[in-house]
């Protein structure tokens, strides 16, 4: 059977970058390794992994900021670009030249990979913190592979106020998601998963009780303290109200105005 000659396919370079931009060339990896480290920057983040090679350690982006961090396999960059193309913080991504997870793939970013947002959010769509992001991919890569088994929290301490707020009660429900699924999860400091007591089976101390008992006092007091302010604010403006009225009647009276508009 005679063989067909290729034919050579001229493509302009504008042709080939439309077509280049349909191609995923970088897909989402799974978690490779049973061990995976997830690391934020809080102060725990020196106390990661970094020299145990059974360890996957996946990174928030600003980790390569701070002279503890030694290596990642993954970086995740979940900021908008508004963020993340601001020269500087676009200099220190490229800096790293680790591949770097982001809402898309972007041409100003050549290790970047995009999150497969789509196919994470049939789980849930709930997300307040690039650490959540990071969890659920976690989670997502178990149940496809099996892989993370046990996966360790360094630098994620969820301690401050909007973090406790906001982003904690989140993070609580990935991971309380990966337990359900059999994976084992481990904090390293921090608020996540950390309660003052087990309720109703903690051991009765009298010198307990009477410091709660003095905290709640102390509570109930900045609130009474605060509705006295409030109500001092407001007796202080009706008081400028009255002030400036009184201050009216006077500048007419001592233009002999008042005396005027009574006998009319």
């Amino acid at each position: 059977m005679k063989s067909e000659a290729i034919k050579e396919v001229q493509v302009t370079p504008e042709e080939l970058d439309k077509i280049l931009k349909t191609v995923d060339r970088r897909q989402m990896p799974m978690c490779q390794k049973d061990k995976l480290a997830i690391c934020g920057t809080a102060d725990t983040l020196k106390a990661a992994p970094f020299g145990n090679k059974d360890f996957e350690i996946w990174a928030v982006a600003q980790c390569t900021t701070y002279p503890v961090f030694k290596r990642a396999d993954l970086l995740f960059e979940m900021h908008t670009e508004g963020y993340w193309s601001d020269p500087p913080v676009l200099e220190r991504i490229n800096a790293s030249n680790l591949p770097i997870v982001m809402h898309e793939q972007d041409k100003r970013v050549e290790q970047s990979i995009r999150y497969p947002i789509e196919e994470i959010s049939k789980y849930r769509k709930y997300h307040t913190t690039s650490i959540t992001y990071m969890l659920a991919w976690a989670y997502h890569s178990f149940v496809k592979t099996g892989k993370p088994k046990n996966v360790a929290m360094f630098g994620v301490h969820m301690e401050a106020r909007e973090e406790y707020t906001e982003q904690r009660p989140c993070c609580e429900y990935w991971l309380g998601r990966m337990e359900g699924a059999g994976q084992s999860v481990a904090m390293n400091g921090g608020a996540l998963l950390v309660s003052s007591g087990l309720y109703g089976y903690e051991n009765y101390d009298p010198i307990a009780w009477k410091i709660r008992q003095r905290i709640a006092g102390l509570q109930l007091g900045q609130k009474e303290r605060a509705r006295q302010e409030l109500a001092a604010q407001l007796q202080k403006h009706e008081q400028i109200g009255a002030q400036k009225e009184a201050e009216y009647w006077l500048r007419l009276a001592q233009r002999g105005e008042l005396l005027n508009k009574e006998s009319t």
